[in-house]
């Protein structure tokens, strides 16, 4: 879509200064040896903000090599982007990972049970943005220092109570994916992580330790071709990662089962 796009007239200035430029910028030429024009953000310029969420116009150039601007939604909590050392910056296991947040996919299971279904943890909150409850994954933001994995641990016994798995089963972490390019800055970690139903901390109907009117209620549900239905027919709106989700299952039980006829 182009309509968050126009020309610009003039370099960008704030407050009668030069904006800043961004820090992916090349500091030399823009175009490479066979000639095409490698896009690139020139520079950011702050527009509003508050205590959350900031608003930002960048100034870019596209692939024709004209000057554009694109309105941006970030979060003022999300880590600075820092490429001086060469590291990613969406690098799993470290504090560098400039994610805003993660997004966990709880695999239960009992090793004493082994007839049971592996099962996963979903949520349901009010979201203002929808004006209505959601369906979702837990999820939450990295906290400043946090390992992708520490927070990912962290925010499932908050948000659920579950004791996810560390030392017999470390949690698989995705690279860092963007939520909605057209509009935000926000990136995610997608985290695998396996709760041990065996374990006593897992017993009965563990407590979940929300923050002051965090409200959520949680839903243990089989991670069976059942879960389609579940997200399609619940009142709650599901959000698309967990909708993907579902419908890539239920493919791949219908592939499996076409497969072994």
């Amino acid at each position: 879509m182009s309509g968050n796009k126009n020309t610009p007239t003039a370099q960008p200035k704030l407050n009668g200064t030069t904006a800043a430029a961004h820090p992916s910028a090349p500091k030399n030429g823009s175009a490479p040896a066979n000639g095409k024009i490698v896009p690139r953000v020139d520079s950011v310029v702050p527009v509003a903000s508050t205590k959350w969420l900031a608003l930002e116009t960048y100034h870019y150039t596209d692939e024709d090599g004209k000057q554009r601007q694109w309105d941006v939604a970030t979060r003022t909590t999300k880590p600075k982007i820092d490429n001086s050392n060469g590291v990613s910056n969406t690098t799993p296991g470290n504090t560098r990972s400039t994610a805003d947040a993660v997004v966990i996919i709880p695999l239960l299971s009992s090793k004493s049970n082994p007839k049971n279904k592996l099962e996963t943890l979903l949520v349901t909150q009010f979201r203002p943005p929808v004006n209505g409850y959601t369906m979702e994954f837990p999820a939450g933001l990295v906290d400043a220092g946090e390992t992708v994995e520490a927070a990912a641990l962290r925010e499932l016994r908050e948000e659920t109570g579950f004791v996810g798995e560390f030392c017999s089963a470390v949690p698989d972490v995705s690279r860092a994916v963007c939520m909605s390019p057209g509009l935000a800055t926000e990136t995610v970690h997608v985290v695998l992580v396996q709760v041990d139903l065996d374990n006593p901390y897992n017993h009965g109907t563990p407590k979940p330790e929300l923050d002051d009117g965090e409200h959520v209620t949680l839903h243990r549900v089989p991670l069976d071709e059942g879960l389609k239905t579940l997200v399609d027919t619940c009142p709650a709106m599901p959000i698309m990662g967990l909708y993907l989700f579902a419908v890539g299952f239920q493919l791949g039980k219908q592939q499996q089962a076409a497969e072994s006829k």
